[in-house]
């Protein structure tokens, strides 16, 4: 005991954790200082290059205020997602292991930079020329906190191909979601006419509908393209950036045969929105939310509703075709369609969604 709580204090007040190299490990042959970038949860670069073989000493330079490590895996992204997914799981063992499961694809990895700090790690490349993940498994970063090492003879020219083969966002005017919420009124193409969207820290965002009081779809990636309606002559759709996943629409909570009717938003924190259906009122958030389909580590949302003064059941209707989700309260139905709950339970609850592909 006494063993684990010296090492969390240092992690905690250490400038720089300093890892020993393995024994005979000898010189590096390549030295990378690898940073972070404030507030947009991603690595300073995201394409790296070795020789086949290499003694590699890895920097991490946290700069931002979150927490950070950094993990190579053997594999393709798929293998990287089990392996962040495996992170998830570690429960009270996270903080002392790093985020770093036990995994046979991890070649390398960092223990945790605190905010401000850095830490080291020695690996040697693998000998096999090809592209290998690295990735931060802390909770939430491991969907924007990518990036590929590309083990090749020629460095130089396999750095070349990863930076000209980088997906890049193709946008008049994007907005940039960083460490908070951004909310944005407007008409996104093939969208209902009354969108208000909302991009999440994480890589997540979603559409929500003001005329039937219910997120319409979300979607993964970067957030809008708001240059349609902003350049040269304007007026025309805005467009989401990333990719689009669907949430199982049913419309907002019913309650009896009330129509729900929009009562506007607050912006303060993560965005409420606010509406109502019949006397009863109703505030819902969206959180980002993670969790496994599979083993396979996933993007998806958390609605957090709270309802006042409503008489009678209250009920969540959903498609569930394309999404696995799970509720804090109430009844499900047998084919999970409908969620039931009564007025206590309606007080406040909360429904994950996750998309199933």
């Amino acid at each position: 005991m006494r063993l684990k709580f010296f090492l969390l204090t240092g992690l905690f007040t250490a400038g720089m954790v300093v890892a020993n190299p393995p024994a005979g490990f000898g010189a590096p042959d390549t030295e990378i200082i690898l940073g972070t970038k404030h507030g947009q949860m991603r690595f300073d670069q995201e394409a790296l290059a070795v020789q086949p073989g290499a003694k590699v000493k890895l920097t991490l330079k946290n700069t931002c205020e979150m927490l950070h490590n950094w993990v190579l895996v053997k594999g393709d992204a798929t293998v990287r997602d089990r392996v962040s997914g495996k992170a998830l799981q570690l429960g009270a063992q996270s903080m002392v292991k790093h985020f770093v499961p036990d995994h046979p694809a991890i070649i390398a990895s960092s223990q945790i930079a605190m905010p401000g700090k850095s830490v080291e790690v020695y690996f040697k490349a693998p000998m096999a020329e090809g592209d290998y993940p690295y990735v931060c498994t802390l909770p939430g970063h491991a969907f924007t906190m990518v990036g590929v090492l590309a083990v090749s003879k020629n460095p130089k020219q396999a750095l070349a191909r990863l930076n000209k083969n980088r997906p890049r966002v193709k946008a008049q005017l994007p907005l940039l979601v960083t460490n908070k919420p951004l909310l944005q009124r407007a008409f996104v193409q093939n969208s209902p006419a009354r969108s208000i969207c909302v991009g999440l820290p994480g890589g997540v965002n979603y559409l929500f509908d003001a005329e039937t009081c219910a997120v319409a779809y979300g979607w993964t990636g970067d957030f809008l393209d708001v240059g349609p309606d902003r350049k040269g002559r304007g007026g025309r759709h805005c467009k989401i950036l990333g990719k689009r996943f669907e949430v199982g629409s049913q419309g907002a909570l019913k309650i009896g045969n009330a129509a729900p009717v929009f009562r506007g938003y607050s912006r303060l924190g993560i965005p409420e929105i606010h509406y109502s259906v019949g006397e009863a009122t109703v505030r819902q958030t969206v959180s980002f939310h993670a969790g496994l389909v599979g083993d396979i580590l996933k993007r998806g949302l958390q609605y957090t509703f709270k309802v006042t003064d409503a008489k009678g059941t209250v009920t969540f209707n959903l498609n569930p075709a394309n999404v696995l989700v799970e509720a804090s309260a109430g009844k499900w139905n047998s084919d999970k369609t409908a969620l039931s709950l009564n007025a206590k339970e309606a007080s406040e609850f909360t429904v994950t969604l996750l998309p199933k592909k």
